[in-house]
C-alpha cells in the first residue's frame, strides 16, 4: 500500500463549554455525516471523535460544531486543541515529503 493511502488516525475529545451540552447531539450527528470522520459519540462529558487526518482536520471539525451551534471550551482546552492543530500541521507536512528522511539523516555526499 502506498505510503499516501495509509490513514493517519487521530482520536480527541472536544469540551463543550458548560452552557453548551444541549448542542452536543446535533454537533455530533452533523460531525459523523462528514467524510474521513470514523466515529463521534457523546461519553456526557466530552464529544469523542475519531477521525483520519489525510481526510479531515480538526479545524474543519470544530467548524463544524461551531455551525451546529455548540460552543467548546476556552483556556486549558482551547490551548490544547491548538496544540492539537499545530500538530496535524507538522504531520501531514512531513506525510507530503518525499525521500527517506530529513537532510539531516542523509550523510554528506563525497566529492
Amino acid at each position: 500500500m502506498p505510503p499516501e493511502a495509509v490513514p493517519i488516525l487521530k482520536r480527541h475529545g472536544l469540551r463543550p463549554a458548560a452552557s453548551a451540552t444541549f448542542n452536543v447531539d446535533e454537533a455530533r450527528i452533523r460531525i459523523a455525516r462528514l467524510q474521513g470522520v470514523i466515529s463521534s459519540s457523546w461519553n456526557g462529558i466530552d464529544l469523542a471523535v475519531e477521525y483520519d487526518l489525510r481526510r479531515i482536520t480538526l479545524d474543519q471539525i470544530e467548524k463544524v460544531t461551531a455551525g451546529a451551534g455548540l460552543t467548546l471550551k476556552g483556556g486549558w482546552h482551547r490551548l490544547q486543541r491548538d496544540w492539537w492543530k499545530f500538530g496535524e500541521t507538522n504531520e501531514l507536512s512531513n506525510a507530503t515529503r518525499s525521500g527517506d528522511g530529513a537532510c539531516c539523516n542523509r550523510p554528506p555526499a563525497r566529492r
